[in-house]
């Protein structure tokens, strides 16, 4: 199958490539920097990376782009993704997330192709469910408490809006939490394997935390992408699935964990500053709609994740200059 995966820079992108190539796919991604990040170069010869800005509603641009590679799926990463960051700069997350998805949408219909476009978009647009919505389908009601789940909430009913009234064969994709290695850790699992890695390493003396109480429902990205790839080819045009393992983890024992694989003793400490005042305390996902579609199950286990997390981190600060 030919693919076409915007974002593919980025983290999930890195692991979508692998997936898609294991399975025989050809891979053109496109990225705002046009070049894979520093350390992953060998992802380049899996997929060549054209540069393009999605938010620069050149929707013809990118429509000769379509019409030139001929995908038969296209995946909808690209996005800023950090729902902290969203806070910062409103106006770019809207162009890029809600601006970024009708250029591309607007392109494949432009480009006289049908391709099927999968639009990932996330499971915090349902924001703080009430405990009868837990855990949370497609149905229950919308409530984004921030720029980025409020533009991906956008984006999905823009996905929708362009199925009905052009007929777009397109899927809306909404992954709860993932996590993996590679992950930046600006993200909550990824900096607790990082600092224990660099207890481990004597960089600090310390992991510092915030609320360990939380509890959400976190996937493997490697089981994500491999849902992502099921609906292209199986899911059906105008809907929505959620994506999510459907066990909740509170972070506490996934430090417990990281904890008891870690080679010295770790001291933890609760930093005031790192607690948010509007986390939300559970999140969940019934992914049962996915599962009956496509017949997607998770294969790895959140201590397999945070290992293989852990792993990456120790290797990556050896090889830091």
């Amino acid at each position: 199958m030919r693919a076409l995966v915007t974002g593919i820079s980025g983290f999930v992108g890195g692991h979508l490539a692998e997936h898609l190539a294991e399975q025989g796919d050809l891979i053109v991604g496109l990225s705002s920097s046009g070049r894979w990040p520093s350390g992953q170069d060998g992802l380049g010869r899996l997929a060549r990376i054209e540069k393009f800005d999605l938010a620069s509603g050149d929707d013809a641009g990118l429509a000769d782009i379509i019409a030139r590679k001929q995908p038969e799926a296209i995946y909808h990463l690209a996005a800023q993704a950090n729902p902290q960051a969203s806070v910062a700069d409103p106006r770019g997350t809207w162009a890029l997330n809600l601006g970024g998805t009708l250029t591309l949408l607007e392109a494949a219909k432009a480009s006289g192709l049908k391709p099927r476009v999968v639009i990932v978009g996330s499971g915090v647009c349902y924001g703080n469910p009430a405990p009868e919505f837990m855990p949370v389908s497609e149905n229950c009601p919308l409530r984004p408490n921030n720029p980025y789940s409020a533009s991906k909430a956008a984006a999905d009913l823009l996905g929708i809006q362009h199925y009905l009234a052009h007929g777009t064969d397109v899927v809306m994709a909404r992954p709860f939490n993932h996590a993996g290695p590679r992950q930046s850790s600006t993200y909550v699992l990824s900096a607790l394997a990082r600092q224990v890695a660099e207890v481990e390493a004597g960089i600090k003396p310390r992991v510092e935390v915030g609320n360990l109480d939380i509890v959400r429902d976190f996937t493997d990205v490697r089981d994500v992408v491999r849902g992502y790839r099921l609906l292209a080819l199986k899911g059906s045009p105008g809907e929505i699935y959620n994506l999510g393992s459907g066990q909740g983890t509170r972070l506490s024992d996934a430090l417990d964990y990281l904890q008891t694989q870690a080679r010295v003793p770790i001291e933890v400490f609760v930093d005031p500053a790192r607690v948010r005042p509007v986390d939300q305390p559970l999140l969940v996902a019934d992914a049962s709609k996915l599962r009956a579609a496509v017949g997607w199950e998770p294969k790895f286990t959140i201590q397999q994740t945070l290992l293989d997390m852990l792993n990456h981190w120790r290797m990556a600060l050896k090889t830091a200059p």
